[in-house]
């Protein structure tokens, strides 16, 4: 009788194994999946908490505005899509926002070849061309055979009485003129030719140097489309290149 019972033992408990075994591997491999997609994205939340302002302010250190946009960034070798980031255009560091959304951590530069936020298209020149680039991090305007790119900087000002506030380049519906400390924004623009080499430039006549046997074409060009008004450098820039590069 013990052995009878004993055996019956054995099988239920052979029965049992069996039966959970399937869930057992599914988990594993559920897990295994899991924790392959987390460390997959987990060096991207390696870096350091961004760096806060808890003063008050008017305007914005970020790039554009405070919103976190998805995108693509080429990090380390890999590319990781589907990211909330942003840029603090104070200290020209990508930001990303972690999952939970309880921090934002700083990608370090040195590994960030390019990113793309809200439909733009970001350059660390430095680790495209070279270390003798500029440094920051570099909208790319116009992407042809040459490049057209901008770097926007914010920097944070002590303001007295209100003669910062054209400079802040931001909504300023919610301008406090009580607040003394003002992030103002600069702009700079660089032309990128075609074998790489990068001239910063701030006059219409530095563009059109670039393209001396085709001046008088652009500069007509530029006329026709400017009869409805003046372009602004930036719009100059990109459409005189783009333009000189059909000739």
């Amino acid at each position: 009788m013990r052995i009878y019972s004993n055996m019956r033992l054995l099988c239920k408990t052979l029965l049992a194994v069996a039966l959970i075994m399937p869930v057992y591997a599914a988990a594993q491999d559920d897990a295994s999946l899991y924790m392959e997609q987390s460390a997959g994205s987990a060096l991207l939340y390696r870096g350091h908490i961004a760096q806060s302002y808890p003063m008050a302010f008017n305007g914005t250190w970020f790039w554009t505005g405070p919103a976190f946009e998805k995108g693509e960034v080429a990090y380390n070798g890999t590319v990781y899509r589907d990211i909330p980031m942003n840029v603090d255009a104070s200290r020209q560091e990508l930001l990303v926002k972690t999952a939970s959304g309880a921090a934002d951590k700083v990608l370090n530069r040195d590994y960030v070849t390019w990113f793309t936020m809200g439909g733009h298209r970001f350059l660390n020149l430095q680790q495209t061309y070279g270390s003798e680039a500029p440094a920051g991090y570099w909208e790319v305007l116009y992407d042809g055979r040459a490049r057209i790119v901008r770097q926007v900087v914010r920097s944070l000002r002590r303001d007295m009485n209100g003669e910062l506030r054209p400079e802040i380049g931001y909504d300023d519906s919610t301008y406090r003129p009580e607040v003394h400390q003002t992030f103002t924004r600069s702009i700079s623009y660089c032309y990128i030719s075609e074998d790489g080499q990068i001239v910063p430039v701030r006059r219409r006549a530095q563009v059109l140097e670039f393209y001396k046997d085709r001046k008088r074409e652009i500069n007509r060009h530029i006329s026709n489309r400017e009869r409805a008004g003046k372009m602004d450098f930036e719009s100059f820039c990109t459409e005189a290149v783009r333009f000189a590069e059909t000739l």
